[in-house]
């Protein structure tokens, strides 16, 4: 194995190892001896990668949020979509990215909630303004009503009922498998029945 290689192999085992205590501790609990551990590594050559936690957190926080975001974000500004079919394609991307990545809802959320300021600092970073957005979807929720395409609904509370039907499940999924005694491939195919779930609910409950 040449040395690029077994540096690439060495950065990507870091970052993957911190994507996981950083899941579990939070950023402001990890410390880079953690990550050191989980990699099977000593802290020096973490080091030698990777100057200290922050920087480890910034590429992981960045990959991660651009990888959820940046798909929902193209989803709100496609302007050749229905309502409804936008609402689809939200639920679908939700749950097919939390399948991907289980632990992808508690790690943005729970970084967010500590620095509520980063939604908006790594959204700029992607070219985009996320409260705009937001703005542009209420219009249209406003819009379908004005039309009689839906009965009169807040947008704001219509996107919360989306997002939390889609990542509640995910935030607490131990709860619900050890509920419902379901394996980790049991969980994957009920949200994959749960993005029609989600979305008749969603359809039924504004339709006129």
């Amino acid at each position: 194995m040449n040395m690029a290689v077994q540096e690439k192999n060495t950065e990507e085992l870091i970052l993957a190892a911190a994507s996981k205590v950083f899941t579990k501790k939070g950023f402001a609990a990890t410390r880079t001896e953690d990550i050191a551990a989980e990699a099977g590594i000593n802290r020096a050559l973490l080091h030698y990668y990777y100057r200290d936690k922050q920087s480890i957190f910034n590429i992981i926080f960045e990959a991660r949020f651009k990888e959820f975001f940046k798909g929902l974000f193209v989803i709100f500004e496609a302007d050749n979509l229905t309502l409804f079919d936008r609402i689809r394609r939200i639920i679908d991307h939700e749950i097919s990215s939390l399948i991907k990545h289980p632990d992808l809802a508690r790690f943005v959320i729970m970084e967010i909630a500590q620095d509520p300021g980063r939604l908006v600092e790594y959204g700029q970073k992607l070219g985009i303004n996320p409260r705009l957005l937001i703005a542009t979807f209420e219009k249209e929720v406003a819009l379908a009503a004005e039309q009689g395409i839906i009965r009169q609904v807040s947008g704001r509370q219509l996107l919360i009922s989306i997002m939390s039907l889609c990542v509640y499940p995910f935030v607490a999924r131990p709860i619900i498998q050890t509920l419902m005694q379901v394996e980790d491939s049991g969980f994957e195919k009920m949200m994959e029945l749960r993005k029609q779930e989600a979305f008749d609910l969603i359809a039924n409950s504004i339709k006129k």
